[in-house]
């Protein structure tokens, strides 16, 4: 599982390590990051809202095919499926595929926010291991600060207390410059980006879980009044008005589960992809979409029938 994590990571760490290189700024190496990832996941974004345009057009024979096989489960699947097949509509494509795209690159970047010295700022792995192995000695460390993925984290938030045990300065001054300037440009508005929100303690590191679930919300809410509209039957699915509420508590969750770097890369992720998902509404509506396919169903149809009559017209030739 490590290993596959690393996989994911690299790439975005290089990327992130090398904007911050250039503007010695973590928010906008990061915010740079999240853009060029929604840029890459775009095609599979509009792909998606195409394939919700031909879900709309099949809705009624949707309907059709369950009211006459009501009683016959199997029949009726077997009917959903060769529609689907006719019509080239793939709910991997509507729903599952852009979900599969996300997931490995939330692993990546959480990865990327865990170790920082690897990914970020390229410390040699020899001297990052010393240090692990040092700031492990603090006496007072949670059980949290010690576990493996967040050592490397926990050099940074304990930085000051690791002098007192090594002499980082002494020792590897270039570690220790590009470390400390780091540190000191850690933060975001005031809220230090290596901390983790505590759910029992109110403070400023509230404001990642809140603006979160504000924006999550909003995402999901607007998501569940669009499928309302475009199509009824299934907005009507106790489920869908569960997960308009259940999502946005979990984007809250993580948010007090992990870094506040992860959670700001959460807020900036969630408000592109609000904006990408009302502009491409706005762009690819149903009515466009579903013109252009019957445009395109269109003269596929006439390239069709000109292959047939040629291939009639070829027989009757050889016939005479």
């Amino acid at each position: 599982m490590d290993t596959i994590r690393e996989i994911f990571a690299i790439p975005f760490g290089y990327l992130i390590g090398f904007v911050y290189s250039l503007t010695g700024n973590y928010i906008i190496s990061l915010l740079f990051m999240t853009i060029v990832v929604k840029i890459v996941i775009l095609p599979s974004t509009i792909k998606q809202q195409t394939s919700m345009a031909k879900s709309q057009r099949l809705q009624p024979k949707i309907r059709r095919i369950k009211e006459k096989y009501a009683t016959n489960q199997q029949k009726q699947q077997e009917e959903m499926n060769a529609l689907y097949q006719r019509e080239g509509y793939s709910s991997m494509t509507g729903g599952c595929l852009p979900t599969l795209i996300t997931l490995p690159i939330m692993m990546g970047v959480y990865l990327v926010n865990y170790k920082l010295l690897s990914y970020v700022l390229r410390i040699d792995s020899k001297v990052i291991e010393i240090l692990k192995e040092k700031v492990l000695t603090i006496s007072d460390l949670s059980t949290y600060e010690k576990s493996a993925m967040r050592q490397e984290l926990t050099v940074i938030t304990r930085w000051d207390e690791l002098q007192n045990i090594i002499d980082v300065k002494s020792a590897y001054p270039e570690v220790y410059s590009k470390i400390t300037e780091f540190i000191g440009k850690f933060s975001f508005f005031g809220i230090p980006l290596d901390q983790t929100p505590n759910v029992k303690e109110f403070g400023i590191l509230w404001a990642i879980p809140i603006a979160t679930g504000v924006l999550s919300f909003a995402m999901a809410l607007y998501s569940y009044l669009r499928q309302r509209k475009l199509n009824p039957d299934m907005a009507k699915n106790p489920s869908m008005g569960c997960m308009t509420f259940l999502s946005p508590a979990m984007s809250v969750w993580f948010s007090f589960l992990f870094p506040a770097s992860v959670g700001i890369y959460i807020i900036m992720s969630t408000a592109l992809s609000l904006v990408q998902m009302v502009i491409i509404n706005q762009i690819y509506t149903p009515k466009k979409v579903l013109a252009k396919l019957m445009i395109k169903e269109t003269i596929n149809q006439r390239a069709r029938e000109k292959v047939l009559a040629a291939a009639a017209e070829g027989r009757y030739e050889n016939e005479e």
